[in-house]
């Protein structure tokens, strides 16, 4: 089999829907053009976030078989290493050396690689190698990546934006009614909002705890908006409320912070969604910086790299819950036995209604089978390959010149 052709289509972040305008802390809420904490400024986000959210690669064989993969932020950056760089590397070449083909792409791209664009867009292509992998095989990928440890995955509803405390409220119980034993929240403020915001993140966790009782598990989210003080000093306020992590409290560079932070709390620690390979995550393990690794395989460097990830974690004893629930992440669950959990987003009933007589995406729209999470847990992806076949229509309407 041979590499005929690839190509990278941009899609567009309002393929995201709205939850771009939602308030939460952000990495750049520390400046007030780009701080929407209160929900005044809903165009915050999207005026950093640029506007490509996913790049979607297919590589095309001469046995006919197309695979398909995404990498994701980069503003378009991807397609351009994908169509200047790597394609050059990867056509002509065999699809099933996918070993050898990551290699050649990671060392090629080191000059103006290493972390970034460069392997988002190596993230990408692996993903698709493996995808040509399951078809060619007629199996789903996660057979070839070991085989299933488990029946279902369990999952953990990643939601709940403060867009206010009743809506929270309300959005928290309605989690619990539909069978998830988890969640996640998203912090609203960072230093910048000083005592009067930790006042108000406290009351974040505090009703979401009320709200769902004790024996369900909850996570926060300050998405590298806090720094190492403001961090232990808002830890220590949220011992209580017996969290299961709180996520990237500080800019994933900061690893010494990382460590400090975690040094400080009985809540474990979380990141990893923003490094790459197995070189960036054998870093934040070796240096006892979190609790949890995060890698996403849409940037990680694939699925090839996550599961060396995956190995590095599990020799430290750490657990590996990828970020997103995206369909090779459930492949690659599927085959862990270091992976306990997907993330996963279901859409809220109350953005359900808001949105009635509107057309509204919420979520990525780009492939006709999103993962769907029933009493908490999602059924292992039945179709061959990474099972995600692309919604045509949606990736046309959503493409970015």
């Amino acid at each position: 089999m041979e590499i005929t052709d690839i190509s990278a289509t941009n899609v567009s972040t309002e393929s995201w829907g709205e939850f771009v305008e939602f308030p939460l802390v952000t990495v750049m809420s520390k400046y007030d053009e780009y701080n929407n904490a209160e929900g005044d400024n809903p165009q915050a986000r999207r005026k950093w976030m640029g506007p490509v959210g996913d790049v979607v690669v297919e590589v095309e064989t001469d046995a006919g078989i197309t695979g398909v993969g995404h990498g994701n932020w980069a503003t378009g950056a991807i397609a351009t290493i994908v169509d200047e760089t790597l394609s050059k590397l990867v056509v002509g070449e065999d699809p099933r050396e996918r070993e050898k083909l990551w290699d050649v792409m990671y060392r090629a791209t080191i000059p103006f690689g290493r972390k970034g664009a460069a392997i988002e867009a190596i993230s990408a292509v692996d993903l698709a190698l493996w995808d040509i992998a399951g078809k060619a095989a007629n199996k789903p990928v996660y057979e070839l990546l070991g085989g299933p440890v488990t029946d279902e995955i369990p999952c953990y509803a990643s939601n709940l934006h403060p867009v206010d405390l009743e809506t929270l409220e309300r959005e928290a119980i309605d989690y619990v009614e539909q069978g998830f034993d988890a969640m996640k929240l998203r912090f609203q403020y960072g230093p910048e909002a000083g005592r009067e915001g930790m006042k108000k993140n406290e009351e974040i966790v505090k009703t979401v705890r009320d709200a769902v009782g004790h024996d369900i598990k909850i996570a926060g989210d300050a998405y590298m908006g806090w720094d190492v003080r403001y961090a232990k000093k808002m830890l220590d306020r949220l011992e209580k409320y017996d969290m299961e992590w709180v996520e990237e409290p500080v800019i994933p560079d900061d690893i010494d912070g990382y460590a400090e932070v975690r040094a400080s709390t009985d809540i474990p620690i979380s990141g990893g969604e923003h490094e790459f390979t197995r070189w960036g995550h054998k870093e934040l393990l070796e240096r006892d910086a979190v609790d949890i690794l995060q890698p996403d395989v849409h940037r990680c460097g694939g699925l090839t790299e996550l599961q060396r990830i995956d190995a590095i974690a599990s020799a430290h004893d750490v657990p590996v819950i990828p970020h997103s629930g995206t369909n090779p992440h459930l492949h690659f669950i599927a085959a862990s036995t270091n992976s306990p959990m997907a993330e996963y987003f279901p859409i809220p009933e109350w953005y359900k209604e808001q949105q009635e007589d509107k057309e509204s995406t919420y979520a990525d729209a780009i492939y006709q089978n999103p993962p769907n999470a029933e009493n908490g847990v999602i059924q292992l992806p039945d179709g061959v390959g990474l099972s995600a076949e692309l919604n045509r229509e949606a990736l046309d309407h959503f493409a970015v010149e």
